[in-house]
């Protein structure tokens, strides 16, 4: 999941309750800026990946990431 805030992380992990929330949590992270992957870290998140603020970085950081992941 691509997360461009870590403002928008805290938000939709306050609408989420359970099982949601935990899910979230333990899915793949790519944040744009170092400051929102310690913030993401701080909330929880297990896997944090720092991709870029571009919309060509975080392309070519999903791709890499879930190019060498299996499902």
């Amino acid at each position: 999941m691509t997360i461009s805030s870590a403002e928008g992380l805290a938000n939709l992990l306050d609408m989420l309750d359970g099982p949601g929330r935990e899910h979230l949590l333990r899915a793949p992270l790519l944040v744009p800026h170092p400051r929102v992957a310690e913030q993401a870290a701080a909330l929880g998140a297990v896997t944090v990946r720092l991709a870029g603020p571009s919309d060509a970085e975080m392309l070519a950081a999903l791709v890499a990431y879930f190019g060498r992941t299996q499902p």
